[in-house]
C-alpha cells in the first residue's frame, strides 16, 4: 500500500514538473516573440539553402543588439566564452553612457550583464522601492516620473519629469547614495530592450568610476554662481544628464549641429566665427541672403560668390553659449584647448532650473554682444575699402620712386607676422 502511494506521489510530481516546464516554455516564447518576428520573411519558401541565407542575414542585421547578441546575453555568465565577451564588449561600446569606461570594465560587464525586453507601459523601477539593479537602454524610450500631490483630485499621481533614451543609464542614483530608496518611477514609453546588472556587480565594476565622475561634475558646477541654490534632486538630475567634454585647438564645437545642449566654458578660449556670403560687384560687395547659392544673378555669378569668415569675438572661461541664440552661418571654434560642461537645454530651461528667466536673460545678453550679419558686413566693406585705398597709395608711391632706390621699403622688409596679420602675405 505504501509503495503504491509513493508511486502515485512520484507520478503526480512528474506531472506537475512537466506542467511547470511547459508553462515556462510558453512564457519564454511569449516573452521573446519579438525576436521571432525579426526572422520572418515573406520570401521564405521551400528552398532550404535560401531560407538559411535569409535567416543568417536577419541574425546579423545592423543595430544595437542582434539576435546573436541577445542569445549571448541570455546565456549564463559562466557559459560565455572569450569570443562571446569580445562580441559583447563591442556592443557595450556603442552605448553612449559606457564610452568613458575602460576596456577592463567593459570586459567585466560583458561577463555579467543581462538582457531584458519589456513592452510599452511596463514599470521597471518604482519610487520608494529598495534598489537592486542598474539599467542601460539599448533601444526604446523610458519615462521617468515622481509622485506628486494633485490638489484638484486630492490624490497622489505620477508626474513625468524626464526621459531616458537609447544609450543612457538609469537607476544608479540610489546605488551611489547609501541608505536611500528609489527616487523616481521608470516606465517604458515604447517597446524597450534593456541591459542590466545587479547591485553587487555595480559596486564592484562601476561605482568608483561613477562617483569620481559625479565629483568632477560637482566641481564644475561650483564654478558657476547660477547653480548655488539648486536642490539635491536637481543636482542628481544634473549629474545624470550632464557631461564634461574636451576640444583640441581649432576644433569646431558642434553647438550649431547639436541644438539640444548648452555649453559652459570651464577652461580655454573659444572664438565665434561668422560666415558672410557676399557677391563681388563692380566697385564693392553685396551681402547675399543665408541661402546664398539660390537666386544669384548670372552677372554676379560670373564675378564670383565669396565666403568670408569674420572673427566676431572670444568666449573665455565662465562664458555660456548654446542657449538658443541665432547660429545661422555661425560657428564656435576652440582657439586653445577647451573644456566645456554640457547640460541639456530643454532641462535647463524648465521652470525649476530657470528661476527668474536666468537663461533667457543670458541669451539676450549674448545676442546683444554679438554683432549682426548686417553690422559685420558693413565692417567688412569698410575694411575692404581701406585695404584698397592703402594699396593704391603704396602703388602710387612706388611709381613715383624707382624700385632700385635702397631707401625704399620693400614688402620683404616688413616682418612676415605683420603681413600675416594684415592679410598681405602671398604665401
Amino acid at each position: 500500500m505504501a509503495t503504491k502511494r509513493k508511486a502515485d506521489e512520484e507520478k503526480l510530481r512528474r506531472r506537475r514538473l512537466a506542467r511547470f516546464r511547459f508553462r515556462r516554455l510558453v512564457h519564454v516564447v511569449i516573452f521573446n516573440r519579438h525576436w521571432i518576428a525579426e526572422i520572418e520573411d515573406q520570401d521564405i519558401g521551400n528552398n532550404v539553402h535560401r531560407n538559411v541565407a535569409v535567416i543568417e542575414r536577419r541574425l546579423t542585421r545592423k543595430g544595437t543588439l542582434t539576435i546573436i547578441d541577445k542569445r549571448i546575453l541570455n546565456s549564463q555568465p559562466e557559459e560565455r566564452t572569450e569570443a562571446h565577451r569580445r562580441t559583447l564588449r563591442s556592443v557595450l561600446r556603442k552605448l553612449e553612457c559606457m564610452r568613458d569606461f575602460s576596456k577592463h570594465q567593459l570586459d567585466e560587464l560583458a561577463g555579467c550583464v543581462a538582457f531584458q525586453y519589456l513592452e510599452p507601459g511596463r514599470v521597471i523601477l518604482r519610487e520608494g522601492h529598495e534598489p537592486v539593479s542598474v539599467y542601460f537602454v539599448a533601444d526604446g524610450e523610458v519615462t521617468v516620473s515622481r509622485r506628486q500631490w494633485d490638489w484638484h483630485q486630492e490624490a497622489f499621481r505620477d508626474e513625468p519629469c524626464g526621459t531616458r533614451t537609447r544609450g543612457q543609464m538609469f537607476g544608479e542614483i540610489t546605488l551611489l547614495q547609501q541608505g536611500i530608496r528609489r527616487t523616481a518611477t521608470c516606465t517604458t514609453a515604447t517597446a524597450c530592450e534593456l541591459l542590466w546588472i545587479g547591485r553587487r556587480e555595480f559596486e564592484r565594476i562601476l561605482k568608483a568610476t561613477l562617483l569620481e565622475r559625479w565629483r568632477q561634475l560637482q566641481l564644475a558646477l561650483e564654478r558657476f554662481d547660477y547653480f548655488q541654490y539648486w536642490t539635491t534632486d536637481q543636482f542628481y538630475e544634473y549629474c545624470i544628464l550632464s557631461r564634461i567634454v574636451s576640444f583640441e585647438p581649432q576644433q569646431k564645437i558642434p553647438v550649431d549641429v547639436d541644438r539640444s545642449n548648452a555649453y559652459f566654458v570651464l577652461s580655454g578660449h573659444c572664438m565665434i566665427l561668422q560666415r558672410l556670403t557676399v557677391a563681388r560687384t563692380e566697385r564693392s560687395y553685396r551681402l547675399l541672403p543665408l541661402q546664398a547659392t539660390v537666386g544669384v544673378p548670372a552677372e554676379e555669378s560670373c564675378r564670383g560668390v565669396e565666403h568670408r569668415f569674420i572673427d566676431v569675438g572670444t568666449l573665455n572661461c565662465g562664458a555660456v553659449f548654446g542657449l538658443g541664440e541665432p547660429l545661422e552661418h555661425r560657428m564656435v571654434v576652440a582657439r586653445t584647448a577647451v573644456q566645456c560642461l554640457t547640460v541639456p537645454r530643454d532641462w535647463l530651461l524648465a521652470k525649476r532650473q530657470n528661476v527668474g528667466n536666468t537663461w533667457e536673460r543670458l541669451r539676450m545678453r549674448l545676442e546683444a554682444a554679438i554683432p549682426s550679419r548686417r553690422q559685420l558686413f558693413e565692417q567688412f566693406v569698410r575694411d575692404q575699402r581701406w585695404r584698397r585705398y592703402r594699396k593704391q597709395l603704396v602703388d602710387a608711391f612706388v611709381r613715383r620712386n624707382p624700385r632700385n632706390d635702397p631707401a625704399i621699403t620693400r614688402p620683404t622688409d616688413v616682418p612676415i607676422i605683420c603681413r600675416v596679420e594684415q592679410g598681405d602675405c602671398d604665401g
